[in-house]
């Protein structure tokens, strides 16, 4: 594992394979900011290793099935255009499962976006998890494990990823970029806590970040600004901008250190509402769910007015019950 923050996690899932307690099902929290991505990616394809040791081998068979993406008995499957993903989706993977594998090794499943499982698909996956084939692991890939059934989450292993605290993240990025961080790198940096992939991106110049648009909306709700007015071809960083901004709002009433903060640049506007208006965890946590849900109700339905409806929400902010 070549991620050093996901290194003993790795050691652990090997151990745990070698000693036969590794188990056929796993939730792996889509954080691709951490590594996430790359880690479940290297997980599949030591599963499917018909030669592993500490990591697959890359030179069986199957790994050089993976290599060239055409290995018959690892399927991926995820939301396609960020919509539901059906029924029939999770019939098509279940039955295939039930099949002998071609390689005579193991038979690996992994959904992405597994939050946006319709009811149904995830109750017709359900009977797969409780009684599995042979040799198979399937592993799900939400953006959050909340929003998964209750009983798929109490039939999979979850995996909870480390995180790197600051000085492992700084040391890292100036191996990756052979060089120090300049003060304002360092700064900026540390608006990535807990997602150093995306920090060493933003210094790179390979991804703008959502700062500007958070700035705006600590603005608007802190400090009376004029609410933003999101388009059809912006709403989806408008409302990613949104869930970040409530979540540092929670991290501020838990009075999570100041230096540990993504935006400290709005930490004091944020401070002087929250006290003045009084503002609860409760609500913030009721405000996120709503953003939650937005996204979901945008996965699963077309035609809705998404700029319209996020300002709604966001109105709410301003104006509680």
């Amino acid at each position: 594992m070549s991620l050093p923050w996901l290194r003993e996690s790795w050691r652990q899932v090997v151990s745990d394979y070698q000693q036969q307690r590794f188990g056929h099902a796993h939730c792996i929290p889509a954080r691709e900011g951490l590594g996430a991505e790359a880690y479940t990616q290297t997980l599949a394809h030591y599963l499917l290793c018909l030669q592993p040791t500490q990591r697959a081998c890359g030179r069986c068979k199957s790994c050089l099935l993976v290599q060239s993406e055409t290995h018959p008995d690892y399927y991926v499957l995820r939301s396609e255009d960020n919509r539901a993903i059906g029924v029939d989706k999770i019939r098509e993977l279940t039955q295939a499962l039930q099949q002998t594998a071609s390689q005579h090794g193991a038979k690996v499943a992994w959904i992405k976006n597994a939050e946006r499982l319709t009811t149904e698909a995830a109750n017709a996956l359900l009977k797969t998890l409780e009684e599995p084939t042979a040799n198979t692991y399937i592993i799900l890939s939400p953006e959050r494990t909340s929003a998964l059934l209750p009983t798929i989450r109490s039939r999979m292993r979850l995996h909870t990823l480390n995180e790197p605290s600051w000085p492992e993240i700084e040391a890292w990025l100036v191996q990756q970029l052979k060089r120090s961080l300049t003060p304002e790198e360092q700064l900026r940096s540390q608006q990535f806590l807990g997602a150093p992939l995306h920090a060493l991106a933003a210094l790179k110049g390979e991804v703008s970040d959502n700062i500007d648009y958070v700035g705006r909306l600590a603005q608007a709700c802190c400090v009376d600004s004029k609410w933003p007015l999101p388009t059809k071809s912006d709403w989806a960083g408008w409302l990613d901008a949104s869930e970040a901004w409530l979540h540092e709002l929670i991290r501020i009433k838990q009075r999570v250190a100041q230096q540990r903060l993504r935006f400290p640049g709005s930490y004091q506007v944020a401070v002087d509402w929250l006290q003045r208006e009084q503002i609860t965890v409760a609500e913030i946590n009721a405000w996120l769910a709503l953003c939650y849900n937005l996204r979901k109700t945008t996965s699963e339905q077309a035609g809705l007015n998404v700029p319209l409806l996020l300002q709604q929400q966001w109105l709410q902010w301003k104006h509680k019950p």
